[in-house]
């Protein structure tokens, strides 16, 4: 079902005043433990961040075969869940069964408190169950930093195209993920180097209008996710809660949308499913048949568009 339902100016509306500062320290990116060994197209990459404020996260990587011509997705887990729920899901992306499906690069990550991500730099550890509202936005601040830190290096070897960037969460990683677009494009436009300006996709599964100290209403409103990003959501229409919060979000951004030419794929789309489930289990279960709805806005949106492969850190 189709149509149904300058990072600096614009951080003071997506987070409070008292993490502006944080985030302005944060333009100096997170620095980065590499896995040993070069990754090949087939390979799976594990790979360690380390975040500006001491956090360790533990990534995996899934080359293109395409280089600068691959659209990379960021997978993005639930709470209490880890980037090993997309195992399958990123080798399919990867490695597509049929010659004339896409290879894309794909990195699931272990947001912090999770997985491999459950301790910080000075040993301590950090638990999913007593995180709070300012981890879950240091999530978003520091996480998905690193992250980027990582893309931009993908990038520059030409094994990607990180201006085609596509953001998948479920649950507590579609929050996440709609929180860290909305930094993306309040990235201050600069000569010489682009910083931001690169999500301009994200396929949610169960985005919640407010949850996990993460309300998607400011977000929404930065202009580059309310008019520039395409965006899928799929949910579970059996629960009224996770369905309003959908539609709050479809109302919210369907007025900057234009109507599509015929035969081409809208750039906003909520897919109500006949089921009480939600978040990852929506884009990881077989039965709905999820791969080949992202594929095709993969593909629509981000692959068929004009966004060019740009070398982020110049020489010299």
């Amino acid at each position: 079902m189709h149509r149904c339902h300058n990072r600096l100016g614009r951080l003071a509306a997506v987070f409070p005043a008292c993490l502006l500062l944080t985030m302005l320290c944060g333009l100096v990116w997170p620095a980065m433990v590499w896995a040993q060994g070069g990754a090949r197209a087939g390979d799976v990459e594990t790979v360690t961040l380390s975040t500006k404020d001491g956090v360790r996260l533990g990534a995996s990587y899934y080359p293109s075969s395409r280089g600068r011509d691959a659209v990379p997705v960021l997978m993005l887990h639930d709470y209490k869940e880890s980037r090993a729920i997309f195992h399958n899901l990123a080798l399919s992306l990867q490695n597509p069964d049929a010659t004339s499906q896409n290879s894309h690069a794909v990195v699931t990550l272990d947001l912090r408190g999770h997985g491999d991500s459950r301790k910080r730099e000075d040993g301590r550890e950090i638990a999913a169950a007593r995180l709070n509202t300012k981890d879950y936005r240091n999530m978003v601040l520091f996480d998905l930093e690193a992250v980027r830190k990582f893309l931009v290096k993908k990038n520059d070897a030409g094994e990607l195209n990180l201006n085609k960037l596509c953001l998948l969460g479920g649950g507590l990683g579609a929050n996440v993920a709609t929180s860290w677009a909305a930094v993306d494009w309040s990235a201050p436009k600069l000569p010489r180097i682009k910083q931001g300006q690169d999500v301009k996709g994200l396929f949610l599964a169960s985005p919640s209008w407010s949850a996990f100290g993460l309300p998607l209403l400011q977000p929404l409103r930065q202009p580059g996710v309310q008019r520039q990003v395409s965006l899928f959501m799929v949910y579970g229409a059996e629960q009224k809660k996770v369905t309003k919060s959908v539609k709050s979000i479809y109302k919210n951004l369907d007025k900057y949308r234009p109507r599509p030419p015929r035969g081409e794929m809208p750039d906003l789309i909520a897919w109500p499913l006949a089921t009480e489930l939600q978040g990852t289990k929506l884009l990881v279960d077989p039965q709905f048949e999820v791969l080949t709805h992202l594929r095709r806005f993969l593909d629509a949106r981000l692959d068929a568009q004009d966004y060019p492969w740009q070398k982020r850190r110049p020489k010299g």
